[in-house]
């Protein structure tokens, strides 16, 4: 069976409803993804508990072959679209077969620090640690350079028998990755409902068990918790404000990474932790990665 697929690119902030509007109009499912090249070119940074959204969302409806698309874009065309977006619609044909694995676009299969191998979940199994991914409803297939730089950073040392807390975990990956390495405990944090639902059904099909992985809410995380590592791939802001929380967190000596970073953030980024001592930046294009150690005296700046 073939379908009609409608991609057209909105404001973030007007893509639930137009999204619930396409819904009304027949179409089976609509899912939402970063804008088009061009329309995107900055994040914007959230609060704590909002979610990250880039500036425009690109919208791709499934609907049936017999679906009236003059009917849909007279529709569109009367609503109150914002000029920054381009409400034209780009009708494709979309067979099953394509629709049902096309997120495996974005999948990557990749061995990190030459010891982790992060797979699409129909690969077949290498030698080694290794992690099977279906991103699911939530970000997070190791293809972003700052989910990369994490995964390096994690491969790259011996993490068994450590507590690690990985906050705003997205899909899991990195939580994950911890617990096929060896971490004796990791908890997956994300204020997205989504973001915990396929951090746990991944972890399922890792058979990673609740006993290694506990995955809540921020609001659940216990006083003083003294985890060995804390990473945290979320924005720049976020990371900023997070900075009291991070170190009430992560024991004297414990290892703190962090990633979402662009470069020209890291020097106020620094700044804000100053119980930390903090290596060179790793940089992948215009991301960074910051790691360190907290130190019980205070210790601050760069190694």
């Amino acid at each position: 069976m073939s379908w009609l697929q409608l991609d057209l690119d909105v404001v973030a902030a007007q893509a639930d409803d137009i999204g619930d509007l396409l819904l009304d109009l027949g179409a089976v499912s609509v899912t939402v993804s970063p804008g088009s090249p061009g329309l995107q070119d900055a994040v914007l940074e959230p609060a704590p508990g909002t979610t990250p959204m880039w500036p425009t969302s690109r919208l791709s409806a499934l609907l049936p072959l017999n679906a009236d698309v003059a009917a849909v874009r007279a529709t569109l065309a009367a609503l109150d679209l914002d000029p920054i977006a381009d409400p034209n619609l780009q009708v494709s044909f979309v067979d099953d077969a394509d629709w049902l694995n096309r997120w495996r676009d974005h999948a990557v299969e990749h061995c990190f620090a030459g010891r982790l191998w992060v797979i699409p979940r129909d690969a077949e199994l290498p030698d080694g640690p290794s992690l099977k991914l279906d991103p699911g409803l939530a970000f997070g297939t190791g293809g972003h350079p700052t989910t990369r730089l994490c995964l390096e950073w994690l491969a790259a040392r011996d993490v068994t028998g450590l507590r690690v807390l990985d906050f705003g975990c997205g899909s899991g990956i990195l939580a994950l990755a911890a617990c096929v390495l060896g971490a004796e405990q990791v908890v997956a944090v994300d204020h997205d409902p989504q973001a915990l639902l396929a951090t746990r059904e991944n972890a399922a099909y890792n058979q990673v068990t609740d006993a290694q992985l506990v995955v809540q809410e921020p609001g659940d995380l216990s006083v003083g918790a003294g985890f060995d590592v804390v990473v945290a791939n979320i924005l720049a802001n976020p990371l900023l404000e997070l900075a009291p929380e991070f170190m009430r967190l992560l024991r004297p000596g414990g290892m703190l990474v962090l990633s979402g970073l662009l470069v020209d953030q890291a020097d106020q980024t620094v700044a804000g932790y100053p119980e930390v001592r903090f290596d060179a930046p790793v940089q992948e294009g215009e991301w960074l990665r910051l790691s360190g150690i907290k130190h019980a005296t205070g210790a601050t700046g760069k190694a």
